[in-house]
């Protein structure tokens, strides 16, 4: 068994490659860095942060709730509890997934975090609707252009791609950026 790549896998490789690392240069830093101040100032004033997203962004909010945990922030992954998600989707709709769960536990002075690809989920956005509604901060970590949750974050990290890979890996950079920024303060 050979492991030497073909010429036209090692091409696949590096393109791809360079799209991730075009992406990851292109993060708006001074958005970054404002984006983990509010994550700061929410639990300063010991609220929480709850996170969400859908696929390989709901693997994201995983990570990233992960992170914040260690360091201390009080942080809650709305897509952990495959129970509760099953629930609502099967007696409601998908679409309410994530804004039931903040209905039933979020306080004012609390903020949420949608990580989206795209920025057009209808629970995403759906959960921004309610955010808004009720007084909680808003933010997102965002590709595509930001989509429909854009205009409805507060503060948001928008990644100008509509290739999923990249924008994935760009926010897993971002997830450990903020971690790391919290942790230096």
């Amino acid at each position: 068994m050979s492991t030497l790549l073909t010429k036209s896998e090692s091409s696949t490789i590096t393109g791809r490659l360079s799209a991730y690392s075009d992406l990851v240069n292109s993060i708006p830093v001074e958005h970054l860095v404002k984006l983990t101040e509010a994550i700061r100032i929410i639990n300063d004033r010991m609220n929480t942060l709850y996170v969400v997203g859908n696929g390989g962004s709901c693997a994201n909010a995983a990570h990233l709730v992960l992170h914040l945990r260690e360091i201390g922030i009080r942080a809650v992954d709305l897509t952990a509890d495959s129970a509760c998600l099953t629930a609502i989707a099967n007696d409601h709709s998908y679409a309410e997934v994530f804004r039931q769960q903040l209905q039933s536990q979020a306080i004012d002075g609390d903020g949420l975090l949608v990580i989206s690809g795209s920025g057009r989920s209808h629970n995403v956005v759906g959960a921004l609707e309610w955010a808004r509604l009720h007084s909680l901060r808003s933010l997102g970590l965002l590709g595509f252009g930001g989509g429909d949750a854009a205009q409805l974050c507060d503060l948001a990290v928008i990644l100008y791609s509509t290739d999923y890979g990249p924008v994935e890996v760009a926010h897993d950079a971002c997830i450990h950026l903020i971690k790391e920024l919290l942790s230096a303060a």
